[in-house]
């Protein structure tokens, strides 16, 4: 996690908290190295504690696409133009011909951190941007997938990784655009890119991986159709 100038020892007293047995009173959080390390109800306040008044468990962020973060204000223009779904995506592909790893990271890192702030601590980070902006793949299949981890480390985010398999532009096998090449997988590539994610998430103590749940070591082949991005 980023080093913070708040103290690393801390304890908090809220008036209420939603706790998993429900609703409590007087709770008094005792936090360690930026984590909570115990939660005790009708406990009074001590000295030196925070005072909260009613405090909720972190929400998750179902879906994410983290570089988008760096494309706000780019789109939804108002006036005459049409501005619409299709408008966006051009932007978007012309935006990822610019995005290298480091810059990928720097803005994972900025989103993660204001999920944090808002009170989102999990993402589920639904990852499609695979490859380099020519298409090619990296050295590391999973070179990406690297970076959101290393995000979702630097910041403390719970990361959930979702990778998303593209093999075609639309519904009927539809022949992908120069825009998508970046996302493109054959099955074995696919399955290449997610032991690559394994190992990625393999160090990162809050790590979840959204493939885990398919018995085969494949994606099922009706995976292989996604509305495109």
């Amino acid at each position: 996690m980023i080093a913070s100038a708040a103290p690393q020892n801390v304890c908090f007293h809220a008036a209420q908290a939603l706790l998993p047995q429900g609703w409590a009173r007087d709770v008094r959080i005792e936090c360690a190295q930026g984590r909570i390390a115990a939660i005790t109800a009708d406990t009074p306040r001590q000295d030196g504690d925070r005072n909260l008044w009613t405090v909720l468990p972190g929400l998750g962020n179902l879906h994410s696409h983290a570089f988008q973060r760096a494309m706000a204000g780019l789109t939804e223009v108002g006036g005459t133009t049409g501005d619409s779904f299709w408008s966006w995506r051009e932007l978007m592909y012309r935006f990822l011909d610019r995005l290298d790893p480091d810059s990928f990271q720097a803005i994972a890192e900025q989103a993660y951190m204001e999920m944090l702030e808002a009170g989102f601590t999990r993402v589920g980070e639904f990852h499609y941007l695979h490859h380099a902006q020519d298409g090619r793949h990296y050295a590391n299949p999973a070179e990406m997938a690297v970076r959101l981890a290393a995000a979702a480390d630097r910041t403390g985010v719970g990361l959930t990784l979702l990778p998303v398999f593209y093999a075609h532009a639309d519904f009927g096998g539809v022949a992908p655009v120069p825009g998508q090449r970046r996302f493109l997988h054959d099955i074995d590539g696919f399955a290449r890119l997610l032991e690559g994610c394994a190992q990625a998430l393999a160090d990162l103590p809050t790590r979840c991986s959204g493939w885990r749940r398919t018995a085969c070591a494949r994606p099922p082949k009706r995976s292989c159709r996604r509305w495109p991005a």
